[in-house]
């Protein structure tokens, strides 16, 4: 045993061993990692691995511990050349964990890698080469680039990292193809590897337009993702991001990670409703719809190339699309792409204000989408018994060369009316077929065909936009259109069955006569009026023009046929004109124009009628109107009338031109003349029958009208029973009444004369004797017929009233007034009365009284 005095010199010694070893270290380690040794030796290892350049331009220091850490401050690599900017990285400071052994074999190890405040630019060129491609400095031996994974060539030092922490900072992506350029915020990022050739794994907290994103995964060695390493030949990849409703999983490989080519990716993404992808899709305008799910498998498919799509499953839960259609509702709807050379499908559940619809869609194959073939399209929409199909074929992208198929079935649209809200037109037993194209610069819609119980048509139309407003040329021919039962009212319930045909050979029940509207009530405004101020509609739009033909062989409005409906319409700059313009009623033809004119304030209406042939035949014409058709003779009819305003009673109340009625040797129903006359007919011809006929003489009446205030130039009723002559006013605008009507009642040979005044308003008018004498009465009349048709004195009508006004005080004949209404034309006359009728004078009351009693 050695003495106690050697033990305590051996301790002493171990003791200033162990002090004297961290001195000297420390010492060591200071001489070794000093600025002015370990700045070179960095930045020519991070050259010598990278072929960048590397600048420091804050100070090197040390940190001494169990394991030293270096620190570099102002940290700067170079970006690839050509690139954006200067840098690829910049970080304003680098901490690195230095493994010291590896020193030894002059290779730099760094244990952990913390980048404080980095700002990394990713990008690719215009070439698809990726900035972070790094390649090696060649060897001042070979000039070729060299790397030692395993340690260092002669007089060269390699470089390694284990782990890699960011803090704070940013990554920058930019597409030079694109031009796209977007931003990453990174919170916190690790990356650890075992050895450089080994698999790293990944984990941070990142955020992207400012949404915090979760992310964790693993991926193959970073050596072959910066091209410094051949392997593995197939670079594993494993991504998860997690945001708040929102999750995505990748997973898949590359063989040319460095270059961001040869990869493949499965794809799988949640979201708990768009308004999460909101913030990444800000220009897509999603709809609002939940619970959507993504399943797909993607690969590169070349450079230049848009991703080839292998297979695709997308789904979602629905939502309100009120905002894109009122009513409607996406129920659950899916989405699949089985293979790049096989179509998609859709499947969807809508719902249009509680009318449920199934839709069903075959979409282009993923390969056709990315060629240039044709991309055929079909969607079909199935409720309520209706079904409803559009058939395309698309040259690509765009609509313009689009060629679509439309076709419609449906036993009767009144639940689909309903669910959108439409009054009509409601079709039953409906096929509806036609071709829309799309060319460059228009429209076109071909081969149109509806049959349906209610219509049967055809026809065609163009929309041209090439010019400085689109032109529309239409031609439209219909066989049958009944509006009665197309603007019929919608049943109660949308799901109501159409009515069933009639029986074979059963005649059609005869349309009900529709009940007098009743009287319009006065209002707090003042007295009622007749003609409502019901909106007119823009018949001619200034951003518009057209030629449209409209050709109709019946057509049934009231209960009321017509037939052989024709017009030509054309619209330019704002003025229609409908020339010509026929329609065949029940009694005869008539024919004209129409204008319109929407230049101005307000738009301006023209219109101008005539019968074809010797005029009206009164009895159809009445009885097809639901009046008393007891009747006969031929109305001849001539309106040529102007006017402008928003509403009717605005345009009434600035009618200007003129309606001429003229109608000779008739016979009328007693009891139309107590419908149409009333309280007046009693007061101007009080011993009138309620039954049997009256002969017509004449008829002749001629309105000239200016700013809505109606004058007769020519007022005369000759008849069986009485002889009337009026003149005055009617005011449209006002309505109101200022006539003054002279009647000659002939009874058992007598002639009665009594003056009377027909004052009031339309809705209300008013009749009382004329206190002035007959005498006066007959002046005052024919003085006003007379000045009325002297207002142009040029005119055929300033002849007649010529004539008018050489007969002094006597009562205009029968042929005169029916020259005046007709324009100056010629047309039939009645016979003269025998000369005892002619030389009846006025009765007495006696006379009077003895007529009536029949004494």
């Amino acid at each position: 045993m050695a003495p106690p005095r050697r033990r305590r010199r051996t301790l002493l010694a171990g003791a200033a061993v162990l002090v004297a070893v961290p001195v000297l270290a420390w010492g060591g380690l200071n001489l070794v990692l000093r600025d002015s040794v370990l700045r070179p030796r960095v930045i020519a290892a991070v050259e010598q691995a990278t072929g960048r350049a590397l600048t420091l331009s804050g100070p090197v220091g040390i940190k001494l511990s169990l394991v030293p850490t270096v620190t570099l401050e102002g940290v700067a690599l170079a970006n690839a050349p050509g690139g954006s900017r200067a840098e690829m990285l910049t970080a304003s400071r680098v901490e690195a964990r230095l493994a010291l052994l590896p020193l030894l074999s002059r290779r730099i190890a760094f244990e952990r890698l913390t980048l404080i405040e980095p700002d990394l630019l990713l990008e690719v060129d215009a070439e698809g080469q990726g900035n972070w491609r790094l390649s090696p400095a060649p060897s001042p031996a070979t000039g070729r680039p060299e790397a030692a994974p395993g340690g260092a060539a002669e007089g060269r030092l390699a470089l390694s990292i284990a782990a890699v922490d960011i803090e704070g900072g940013r990554l920058t992506w930019h597409d030079a193809r694109t031009g796209r350029r977007e931003v990453l915020d990174i919170r916190s990022l690790a990356l650890r590897a075992e050895t450089p050739a080994a698999p790293i794994d990944f984990q941070g907290a990142l955020g992207l337009r400012g949404v915090a994103v979760a992310l964790e995964g693993h991926a193959g060695p970073l050596a072959r993702l910066l091209g410094t390493s051949a392997e593995p030949a197939a670079w594993p990849l494993h991504v998860a991001l997690a945001a708040p409703g929102l999750q995505l999983v990748a997973d898949g490989s590359a063989t040319r990670p460095e270059a961001a080519a040869g990869w493949q990716l499965a794809l799988k993404a949640t979201a708990e409703s768009t308004a999460r992808l909101a913030p990444f899709l800000p220009r897509a305008g999603l709809p609002p719809l939940r619970g959507l799910e993504l399943d797909a498998e993607l690969a590169d498919a070349g450079a230049g190339r848009p991703p080839r799509l292998d297979r695709l499953v997308a789904h979602t839960e629905g939502g309100d699309l009120g905002a894109w259609v009122p009513g409607l509702a996406l129920g659950a709807a899916t989405l699949r792409m089985p293979g790049p050379e096989q179509p998609g499908q859709l499947n969807a559940d809508l719902s249009l204000r509680g009318l449920p619809v199934q839709a069903e869609g075959q979409l282009p194959a993923p390969a056709a989408l990315l060629g240039d073939g044709p991309w055929p399209l079909r969607l079909t929409l199935r409720g309520a018994g209706a079904t409803a199909e559009a058939q395309a074929e698309l040259p690509g992208p765009r609509l313009e060369g689009a060629n679509v198929a439309l076709s419609l079935a449906a036993p009767d649209t009144a639940p689909l009316l309903s669910a959108l809200g439409l009054p009509g037109p409601r079709l039953t037993e409906a096929r509806l077929e036609g071709r829309l194209l799309l060319p460059a610069g228009g429209a076109a819609l071909e081969g149109l065909r509806l049959r349906a119980r209610e219509a049967t048509l055809e026809g065609e139309a163009r929309l041209a936009l090439g010019g400085p407003r689109p032109a529309l040329t239409a031609r439209l021919n219909a066989s049958r259109v009944d509006l009665d039962a197309l603007l019929a009212p919608l049943p109660a319930t949308p799901a109501a069955a159409p009515s069933a045909a009639p029986a074979p050979g059963a005649a059609p029940a005869a349309p009900a006569v529709p009940p007098r509207p009743p009287a319009p009530a006065a209002t707090a405004e003042g007295p009622r009026r007749v003609i409502p101020a019901l909106p007119l509609p823009n018949l001619a739009p200034r951003g518009l023009d057209g030629d449209i033909q409209l050709a109709v062989a019946e057509l049934l409005a009231q209960g009321i046929t017509y037939r052989d409906l024709r017009g030509t319409a054309k619209l330019a700059d704002g003025r229609l004109t409908v020339a010509p313009l026929a329609v065949t009623l029940p009694g005869g033809r008539l024919s004209g124009r129409l204008g319109a004119e929407g230049t101005g304030p307000a738009q301006r209406l023209t219109l101008a009628l005539r019968h074809e042939g010797a005029g009206l035949d009164l009895r159809p014409l009445l009885q097809a109107y639901g009046l008393p058709g007891q009747a006969s003779g031929r109305l001849e009819l001539e309106a040529d009338l102007s006017g402008t305003g928003a509403d009717l009673r605005a345009l009434a109340g600035s009618l200007g031109g003129h309606l001429g009625l003229a109608l000779a040797n008739g016979q009328i129903d007693n009891r139309l003349l107590d419908r149409l006359g009333g309280d007046l007919r009693r007061m101007l011809v009080p011993n009138a029958p309620t039954e049997g006929g009256t002969p017509l003489r004449c008829l002749a009446l001629r309105l000239n009208l200016r700013e809505g205030v109606a004058r007769p130039q020519a007022m005369l009723l000759e008849t069986g029973l009485a002889d009337v002559v009026g003149s005055g006013r009617i005011d449209l605008g006002q309505e109101t009444l200022a006539l003054r009507l002279l009647p000659q009642v002939r009874l058992g040979g007598l002639g009665l004369t009594a003056p009377v005044l027909v004052g009031g308003t339309l809705a209300a008018p008013s009749y009382r004797l004329d206190p002035a004498g007959v005498a006066e009465a007959t002046a005052g009349i024919v003085g006003d017929l007379v000045a009325r048709q002297m207002e142009n004195q040029d005119s055929v009508l300033g002849q007649l009233a010529q004539q008018l006004a050489g007969r002094g005080n006597a009562l205009p004949d029968c042929a005169q007034q029916l020259a005046v209404a007709r324009g100056g034309r010629s047309g039939p006359v009645p016979a003269p009365r025998p000369a005892s009728q002619g030389q009846e004078r006025p009765a007495s009351p006696v006379d009077l009284l003895r007529g009536l009693l029949g004494r």
